[in-house]
């Protein structure tokens, strides 16, 4: 007998052996994810169908991805955004995972139960670019109502001919805490509002019980790591569309990890999250989780740094000095950073954390909101780490 616990706890573990580990962030680009989508189709013994349903405003195809032979469908696309290709990566280990030899009792009556059609990289202009918005600047998670971009054409379109019953949104978002604590959102969930009131209809209340069944599913292996999303109803989004539409809609938001710069281990994590939410919609068993386990879920929160650096000294000219800990952001896809604060800092938490003692705040780290670039940093502070070595 399968349980969400044993199903969760087995993906945790074999995941080394399907992940795809040539993949990573820096290759997720649109040629690299055909090539990989056509290898996959041609080793699934016909178990993949694969078709172009779209072109981007450059011309780059959209692809569909379907497997399984179930009465219901489960939607999922990834990468609207085209510097969040967390979800895509997962996805592509996933449908490794589903072509695989194990072909446990649980996935074979997953794919008989479930059609799961997966829509990577939504924005492979974007994607290109390794920008949020498409080639013409829209951000197409602001599309949705419009629909100017051929990009949300394309999802819009798919959407009214499959009429899924269960949609899995998925992005990467910024540096959060969890709530107030000083602890890293490794993921973040929302199943998103239909309307201002954030009426919760059974459409919405089945997607927040997928929501509190993967949160438990995750707990044992990031225990107190998971956030929620902000539930503002937003009438542009895609989610909060599909929501009222009739399709049962979890965001889940790629958050980070310590030490994680190419996030391996939130990719994992959205591995496990999304095949324990397929598994548990196939057997129904997600109408069985604690709804607490979702909505008590605290909301990102601000008190996380990239780098945190505390015990430093602060020295006036005039002779004044006081401790004062230093809190860097760094930018995503560059070398370069912002010093964010200066500061009692003890309420925060950091990626990376140090600790130093009689090191004064060198002048060209004390401007607030000034860029310098991360190796500046370290050099200044003479604080040398595996990933971070001094310059010769």
């Amino acid at each position: 007998m399968y349980t969400i616990s044993s199903v969760a706890r087995s993906i945790f573990e074999s995941y080394a052996g399907f992940r795809l580990d040539h993949l990573s962030p820096v290759s997720c680009v649109h040629s690299q994810l055909c090539a990989e989508l056509d290898r996959l189709v041609k080793s699934s013994n016909g178990r993949i169908a694969h078709r172009e349903i779209g072109r981007s405003i450059e011309g780059r195809s959209i692809n569909l991805v379907t497997i399984g032979s179930g009465p219901r469908n489960v939607m999922l696309w990834s990468q609207m955004h085209g510097d969040e290709s967390t979800a895509t990566l997962a996805l592509l280990d996933i449908l490794h995972f589903f072509i695989g030899e194990h072909r446990l009792p649980w996935v074979v009556e997953t794919l008989r139960s479930l059609s799961i059609h997966c829509i990577p990289m939504v924005n492979p202009d974007g994607a290109e670019r390794r920008k949020r918005h498409n080639a013409m600047g829209i951000d197409i998670n602001r599309d949705a109502r419009a629909m100017v971009s051929p990009e949300a054409q394309v999802l819009r379109d798919i959407h009214r001919k499959m009429a899924p019953d269960f949609g899995f949104n998925l992005h990467d978002q910024e540096l959060h805490s969890v709530g107030d604590a000083p602890r890293v959102a490794a993921l973040a969930l929302l199943a998103p509002p239909l309307d201002e009131q954030r009426s919760v209809p059974p459409t919405r209340l089945r997607a927040m019980r997928v929501g509190a069944l993967i949160t438990g599913a995750l707990q044992p292996f990031v225990q107190g790591h998971i956030a929620r999303y902000d539930d503002a109803y937003e009438p542009r989004a895609f989610g909060d569309l599909y929501q009222s539409l009739g399709t049962s809609t979890l965001l889940i938001e790629s958050g980070h990890w310590p030490q994680d710069p190419e996030k391996a281990m939130i990719r994992k994590l959205n591995v496990v999250a999304i095949l324990s939410g397929l598994w548990s919609i196939a057997g129904w068993s997600y109408e069985d989780a604690d709804l607490d386990l979702y909505t008590n879920l605290p909301c990102n929160g601000k008190r996380m740094f990239d780098l945190l650096i505390r015990g430093l000294e602060l020295r006036h000219p005039d002779g004044w000095t006081g401790p004062v800990d230093l809190g860097v952001l760094f930018e995503r896809n560059s070398d370069r950073a912002t010093i964010k604060e200066i500061g009692d800092l003890q309420m925060y938490g950091g990626l990376e954390v140090h600790t130093l003692r009689n090191r004064s705040l060198p002048p060209e780290l004390m401007n607030i909101d000034g860029i310098v670039q991360r190796q500046a940093i370290y050099d200044l502070l003479q604080i040398y780490t595996a990933s971070s070595a001094p310059h010769s």
